[in-house]
């Protein structure tokens, strides 16, 4: 039995080019980007191109864009580098859309040793920010707003050019979080203070983030030690996967079919499942995004007799102690605890095939009639 991988929104497989980007410097470029002999420059040089590749594609300067270690490490820097940098003593309230990933709210622990006041924006039944809600929490304290431009569990595209609209007209800082997203967004629009990327949700190789810094905007430092990505972020750089993570933005760029495909294969997926789903996403959601609810079988159950049967997805629920707990976006949704227990996300991309998706299909219609026939 083939598997079938529908997980791509948690991490995604290696392009070819990506892979060959790579090698020279897992092999034979080991210079670091930091010494000023051959060996070192042209190490610096490749950083430098990826980062060109990174910044044209975002349409921004050159030097508003540094490389982390992971999307989480970028937006753990916008959000507690813009709090340990303010100066501002009447700034002190920040505010988190309510179905953020955990590396956004988990930062309010932290915020609030800082001193500052966290409130977390409301979402509606679909997840998506309610922007009412948005408008009458801004006001001249607040420091900083974050919010994702399309939520990862449900694939709900949020109207962050609204937020950032609302943020103006306060002062505040809006830091967009398009690990989701970055190949889809035009940056102008978005008019996002801080924005944050990771390599390996494009295709590229994990270990690699990456922040885009609005020019004028000061951040404190998390990692301190040498210089360098502008003494924003200190440790030697991680060539390889800088390199990769530049030539699958590349790749992307030079071929959008790879990303067009992903979008019948969802719908494939989707017009093949029998009638016994509650589709949760809605018109406006990621292309290659299904996520659904089973009524009455608990993602557990359902996951692990799926990877039983070859297919690869996943829950929103967070795992602890071995078991899941409810999703925080389908609580924040208004779901019961129960039923946000009982939600899938399928997400698609390359290679994925849609007559791999028609088997999907099959194979998930065949996991809900077993469970619920040993249950009747």
């Amino acid at each position: 039995m083939k598997r079938i991988y529908l997980d791509h929104a948690a991490t995604t497989p290696l392009l070819p080019e990506v892979r060959e980007a790579m090698l020279p410097w897992l092999e034979s470029g080991y210079g670091n980007p930091s010494s000023l002999h051959e060996d070192g420059r042209k190490a610096k040089d490749a950083i430098d191109q990826a980062r060109e590749t990174i910044s044209d594609a975002l349409g921004c300067l050159f030097a508003e864009v540094l490389f982390t270690s992971s999307g989480t490490e970028a937006a753990n820097l916008a959000i507690l580098g813009a709090a340990l940098n303010s100066t501002d003593t009447k700034r002190k309230r920040i505010l988190l859309g309510a179905a953020e990933h955990h590396c956004v709210l988990h930062t309010q622990p932290m915020l609030e040793k800082l001193g500052f006041q966290v409130q977390l924006i409301p979402v509606d039944s679909e997840s998506k920010l309610d922007l009412e809600a948005a408008e009458s929490m801004l006001a001249d304290d607040v420091l900083l707003v974050s919010a994702m431009h399309a939520n990862n569990e449900t694939g709900v595209i949020q109207p962050v050019e609204d937020v950032a609209r609302l943020c103006r007209k306060q002062g505040a800082l809006f830091h967009c979080d398009a690990v989701q997203t970055f190949l889809n967004l035009n940056l102008k629009p978005i008019d996002a203070d801080l924005l944050t990327l990771s390599a390996h949700k494009v295709n590229g190789p994990k270990g690699v983030g990456s922040i885009y810094i609005r020019a004028g905007i000061k951040l404190q430092p998390l990692a301190l030690g040498g210089g360098q990505e502008r003494e924003m972020r200190a440790g030697t750089e991680n060539v390889a996967g800088i390199a990769g993570f530049g030539a699958a933005v590349a790749k992307h760029i030079a071929d959008p079919a790879i990303l067009k495909s992903k979008e019948a294969a969802r719908n494939a997926f989707l017009t093949n499942l029998k009638n016994h789903t509650q589709t949760i996403q809605k018109p406006q959601t990621l292309t290659g995004h299904a996520h659904l609810r089973f009524p009455g079988i608990d993602a557990e159950t359902m996951l692990i007799k799926l990877d039983r049967m070859g297919i690869s997805a996943s829950s929103g629920a967070a795992c602890s102690s071995g078991s899941l707990e409810a999703s925080h976006v389908m609580l924040a949704c208004g779901y019961s605890e129960r039923e946000a227990k009982e939600g899938l996300r399928f997400t698609f991309g390359w290679p994925n095939t849609v007559e791999e998706a028609i088997e999907a299909a099959q194979r998930v219609n065949l996991c809900v009639s077993e469970i619920r026939s040993t249950r009747n």
